[in-house]
């Protein structure tokens, strides 16, 4: 893939098309702040980036699309996004046309038809990035996921922040997501993972999980057969103890020990031993109620007995008293028959038979008083008997009574032992049937009592699954991972450190590497390996850049990887440019210093021989201040943007001025 053309479509409609040569050395010049950078940006944005990259300012005000016409093997690829929404960052939706003789299409016809996902994976797919998946360094923990253009992109593009520092070497190096793409996805890029290494790596994970499950089966059967006949003894002690097994059986060998518990298994179970008719229940209930009326009865009767013997209590308390006055009148029984005779004469003398001079009615009304209380002692006497009577009867009715209850509440017992019993069956009924199942659950994992055949057949279960993974891991050997990984990056390391020393970088003496682990560059010293961190000047960062670079792409073009046949930089004699005046001009001569001069004829010279020995099979794209003299240099020249030319053409400026 290489660029054939970049296209701005207007807000208004109108076209600024910009032209590339393919497999050569293309420069864009100019002053600053005239859009040479933007062109990047564009070219990322149509390799599928989600968030448009281009800055705030003319472009923004005056382009309502941005395309790319890039020309692959055998057609064309048409790319058109519309930049994001006044407000928003990033868009999704993209317009792609394949043809082989395609051309820019026009502003009525742009519409989008895909999404950023989708047109990343159909160029991948265009470009030979197989349906494959991230193989993650050796000791990494990232998960692999789909590999698509927007993995390979980062490396064929470098602005001006990421080509001058020392602490990044690839383009969105410093985003994590980008970070980790990159780590996981080169390895592949460099040919050091198969096209069908995902294919394989999820067979071997399949295999080695179904090899985990046949070791565990193995393991747990062989466990199980060591301790057979523990377990058989132990679940027949369990059946004996619910009545499943007979007590005074024997076994002799472990088969008689199986049979025993097969038949128990098999046992029905045995027949209730009381009889429940379904109205036991109402049964329980009557004498329940039988027992409360019988209660009732005898609290009754005990009342009316208290009554009695309150009574009686009552009576014989009165009947004393009534005595005790009768006691105190016997004396008149003293006196004289006359006398008696004549009580009712209160003239008479009781005692003398005399007149007397002044009447006296004692004695009469003490005679009275005493046949009064003669009178009611013999009413008492005459009540006892009946009321005795009563009191008897009432404790016949008691007893019976009582004896009655007696009755209720041995019913009840027995009734409540009915129950009982048949709680203990029921429970005895669950026990060997709980038993049962658990004797029939062991007794299904053995084979024809032993459980031998099994083992043979996981035994083998488990060879099978040993030989599938072996197999896998011989084919996805991580050491031959890695020796193709360290033939490709020795290669690289050939052409960086003789370019190298070509620019005359520090530290070129000896060898300078690419570390894919870290991304950075690696130099050998004196005082051992040095990092491009840890290297200074601007002008060697810029020098280690390009030279990783252009060896990263030598090796993807050569070994036909799947990566875009173009590489943009932007800016890569920042360093060398110090002045404004020099950058309006672009001439070296305006460069003080003859080294630095020199520095920048000698990397837009190798960059010039770049191109020129991979005959067409590359295309370099720079955006630079720089605008050597060289004939060689100007024919090189696709754009210059000075005296007011610019990317943005002054008349949309101008159109659009009021927006």
């Amino acid at each position: 893939m290489q660029l054939r053309s970049i296209i701005l479509y207007s807000k208004s409609g109108k076209i600024r098309r910009l032209d590339f040569e393919l497999g050569k050395l293309n420069i864009v010049t100019g002053s600053s702040q005239t859009g040479k950078s933007v062109l990047l940006d564009i070219v990322d944005f149509c390799l599928g980036r989600d968030d448009a990259p281009v800055s705030v300012g003319p472009i923004t005000k005056t382009v309502s699309w941005c395309a790319a016409l890039f020309q692959l093997a055998d057609t064309r690829a048409f790319v058109a996004r519309p930049l994001p929404a006044k407000g928003k960052k990033s868009v999704t939706t993209a317009m792609l046309e394949m043809g082989a003789d395609l051309e820019p299409l026009p502003f009525s016809r742009l519409a989008t038809n895909t999404d950023s996902d989708t047109l990343r994976l159909q160029l991948g797919r265009r470009i030979g990035i197989a349906d494959v998946r991230s193989q993650p360094l050796p000791g990494r923990l990232q998960q692999p996921y789909a590999i698509h253009l927007g993995h390979a992109a980062p490396l064929c593009l470098q602005n001006q922040d990421e080509v001058t520092t020392r602490r990044i070497l690839f383009h969105r190096q410093g985003e994590q997501e980008a970070s980790a793409g990159l780590r996981a996805t080169l390895p592949y890029f460099l040919g050091a993972v198969r096209e069908d290494q995902a294919n394989m790596q999820h067979q071997l994970l399949m295999a080695r999980r179904a090899l985990r499950r046949e070791q565990g089966e193995l393991a747990a059967a062989q466990a199980a057969n060591q301790d057979i006949d523990a377990w058989l003894h132990q679940l027949a002690a369990q059946a004996r103890a619910v009545g499943l097994i007979d007590t005074d059986l024997e076994f002799e060998d472990r088969e008689t020990l199986v049979t025993a518990l097969q038949e128990a298994v098999r046992a029905a179970p045995s027949a209730t031993a009381v009889h429940d008719d379904g109205q036991t229940a109402d049964r329980i209930a009557a004498l329940h109620q039988q027992r409360n009326d019988l209660r009732d009865r005898l609290r009754d009767i005990n009342d009316q007995r208290q009554l009695l013997q309150r009574q009686e209590k009552e009576e014989a308390g009165y009947a004393t008293a009534v005595a005790r006055g009768v006691s105190r009148l016997h004396a008149l029984d003293l006196l004289p028959p006359a006398a008696s005779d004549q009580s009712n004469d209160a003239s008479t003398c009781p005692m003398c038979g005399s007149t007397m001079a002044e009447p006296d009615t004692a004695v009469a009304d003490l005679n009275r008083t005493l046949e009064d209380l003669r009178g009611h002692l013999d009413a008492v006497g005459t009540v006892q008997p009946r009321r005795q009577q009563a009191l008897r009867q009432l404790a016949d009715r008691a007893d019976a009574t009582r004896e009655e209850l007696r009755g209720v509440e041995g019913a009840l017992s027995a009734m409540a032992e009915l129950e009982a019993d048949r709680d203990r069956f029921r429970a005895r009924a669950e026990e060997q049937a709980f038993v049962r199942g658990r004797i029939d659950a062991h007794l299904g994992q053995l084979d024809n009592g032993t459980g031998e055949s099994r083992l043979d057949q996981l035994r083998a279960a488990v060879a099978v699954a040993e030989r599938r993974v072996a197999d896998l891991e011989a084919e996805l050997d991580d050491d031959d991972v890695q020796d193709r990984l360290d033939h490709s990056l020795t290669y690289i390391s050939t052409d960086m450190t003789e370019w190298a020393r070509e620019l005359g970088l520090e530290h070129s003496e000896r060898l300078i590497r690419l570390d894919i682990r870290n991304l950075t560059v690696l130099a050998d010293t004196d005082e051992g390996i040095v990092p491009l961190l840890r290297i200074g000047s601007g002008k060697n960062w810029v020098g280690y850049h390009l030279v990783a670079h252009l060896a990263l792409h030598r090796y993807f073009t050569i070994h036909e990887r799947p990566v875009p046949r173009m590489l943009l930089l932007d800016q890569i004699t920042q360093p060398y440019y110090p002045s404004d005046v020099a950058k309006r001009s672009g001439i070296p001569d305006d460069i003080p210093i003859d080294a630095d001069r020199e520095a920048v004829h000698k990397m837009f010279a190798l960059m010039h021989a770049f191109a020129t020995d991979l005959d067409g099979a590359f295309q370099l794209i720079v955006s630079d201040h720089a605008n050597l003299p060289d004939q060689w240099y100007q024919e090189c020249v696709r754009y210059n943007w000075r005296d007011g030319q610019a990317l943005i053409p002054r008349a949309w400026i101008a159109e659009h001025s009021a927006t």
